[in-house]
């Protein structure tokens, strides 16, 4: 059977600090042992293995996965999974640590910013040996797309286990109220049209109700990504340095800055009372009508409220702006030093290909990466998801230009940024001091070597 171990929802940027003063190895404690054991001299599926297994998301999402982590122990009665949870800010932390302590889980997910970094470290398993029938890990039906954003220098070290992209979500009983209409693909609404709406709608609901959260001080960090790209310019460059200007960040600025003094967004101080990404979302708690996040979590969020929930494209990316889509899928590595590297790389297989697992979490996590799992799974949706399906079809089909990776140090660069946009929001910082903070100290920070 599957055990579970609860993590903290310890600030990712507090345990940071504490490991810059005292070394990562203290702040590790306890709770971070190394990579699963085996009672067995061998490694391999048929000797006795326990694997760490890690990842984030709601009270449904943890549910769903330790149902699926005993399913596989069934199928698979010498491989004992633990599934170790929290909240994302909370995993990245433990991640981050553990890199220090060479103590990672044998299984686990990784965003995009951490990736190189644990690349770099050597931390994750070089997959591209054992990609393949009978090679580990069954890649038949993963387009070259789909793969790309786990590839560095060439080599596969992480695989994606659910589409997803950015997605604006909107309570519909609050929208019909109000007059305002849902826009699906191909359109979308402008920027200038969902500030002039989110406005409205602060206005025809009274002083303790906003149009939208702000993705800056929520840590979506993305959104300014959509925004770059739908002006033609990046995140990062191909050199890894900064690509967009100082004048559009200026601008983004500007931008949140005017809805946040108009009350069209939520107040800072308001928005982050709760952790932002679920049951924390100000669209959940009323407070707003409008949430900007992570398309996949149409599910979760639709369980979390009794009003009908629509999924919308982010603002810009309607019309012409189609080809700035970006997907951003989630993504899972292996341990570089697990001690069961044999059934590591079957759970991860597991969690890719296997048609019932894919039944037990939905899109709770994305879309499945391939089109066999997705249509294995399409007759059994909700209505939800089936909005979810039908809004990452159309991305997944879209055509868009290529999305450019970062440097080993651009997820540090990114919660920085994050940190710099939030002290900001709480009149700490003025935007021209915030973008010359960007572009001086975090810069230079990013790019060293």
């Amino acid at each position: 059977m599957a055990m579970s171990v609860p993590l903290s929802r310890l600030s990712r940027r507090s345990v940071l600090r504490l490991a810059g003063g005292l070394g990562a190895a203290a702040v590790a404690g306890p709770a971070l042992v190394a990579c699963g054991d085996s009672s067995g001299s061998g490694s391999g599926p048929s000797k006795s293995a326990s694997l760490r297994f890690m990842f984030w998301g709601s009270d449904d999402r943890v549910k769903r996965f330790q149902k699926a982590s005993t399913a596989f122990t069934d199928k698979n009665p010498t491989i004992k999974v633990s599934p170790e949870f929290g909240d994302i800010d909370a995993i990245e932390t433990k991640i981050t640590v553990a890199m220090s302590g060479k103590n990672l889980p044998d299984v686990f997910w990784v965003t995009s910013d951490l990736l190189p970094q644990l690349v770099a470290g050597g931390h994750v398993m070089d997959l591209t040996s054992h990609l393949g029938a009978g090679k580990g890990i069954a890649d038949a039906g993963f387009s070259d797309a789909i793969k790309a954003p786990g590839r560095l220098d060439g080599k596969q070290y992480a695989m994606t286990h659910g589409l997803q992209s950015i997605g604006l979500f909107a309570k519909k009983n609050v929208l019909d109220e109000v007059g305002i209409p849902v826009k699906n693909y191909p359109d979308s609404y402008t920027w200038d049209e969902y500030a002039q709406i989110s406005a409205k709608i602060h206005s025809a609901k009274g002083d303790k109700f906003f149009g939208t959260d702000d993705p800056n001080t929520g840590g979506a960090a993305d959104w300014f990504g959509a925004y770059a790209r739908q002006h033609d310019q990046d995140m990062w460059a191909e050199n890894g340095d900064l690509g967009f200007t100082k004048d559009l960040m200026t601008e983004w600025l500007n931008y949140w800055k005017n809805l946040r003094d108009t009350k069209a967004s939520v107040p800072t101080a308001l928005a982050l009372e709760q952790n932002p990404y679920f049951e924390g979302a100000p669209m959940i708690r009323g407070l707003a009508a409008y949430h900007m996040r992570n398309s996949n979590q149409m599910l979760e969020l639709q369980g979390l409220t009794k009003d009908a929930l629509v999924l919308m494209p982010c603002p810009g990316n309607g019309g012409a702006g189609t080809k700035a889509i970006a997907l951003s899928p989630n993504m899972l590595c292996v341990a570089a030093n697990t001690k069961n590297p044999d059934a590591a790389l079957k759970f991860a297989d597991y969690l890719l290909n296997d048609v019932d697992r894919a039944k037990i979490i939905g899109t709770t996590i994305g879309a499945p990466p391939t089109q066999t799992v997705r249509d294995a799974i399409a007759t059994s949706v909700t209505p939800a998801e089936k909005q979810f399906l039908t809004y990452i079809g159309f991305e997944a089909g879209a055509k868009t230009r290529p999305v450019r990776g970062g440097l080993a140090t651009s997820g540090a660069f990114s919660s920085d940024m994050v940190k710099a946009w939030k002290n900001l929001a709480y009149d700490k910082a003025s935007i021209q001091q915030t973008v010359d903070l960007i572009f001086g100290d975090l810069r230079t920070k990013l790019l060293k070597k």
